[in-house]
């Protein structure tokens, strides 16, 4: 029987100086793709350490917007 273990962790954004509302917009797409390489790296580390059947909870979700 296989094992589920959830994970769940909190993102924290530090602002230095004051951004242009376009600076703000652009931010989240910024934060977006930082998180999406450091997933994949995770993603690479555990199939290498040889769990490669890691699958995302929100995995028939995708689309989702809000917590």
């Amino acid at each position: 029987m296989p094992t589920t273990i959830t994970c769940h962790f909190p993102v924290t954004v530090r602002i230095t100086g004051t951004p242009s509302p376009a600076g703000l917009e652009r931010l989240g797409e910024v934060v977006e793709q930082a998180l999406v390489a450091r997933l994949e790296f995770a993603r690479a580390k555990i199939a290498a350490a040889g769990f490669p059947e890691i699958v995302s909870a929100d995995a028939d979700d995708q689309g989702r917007t809000t917590p």
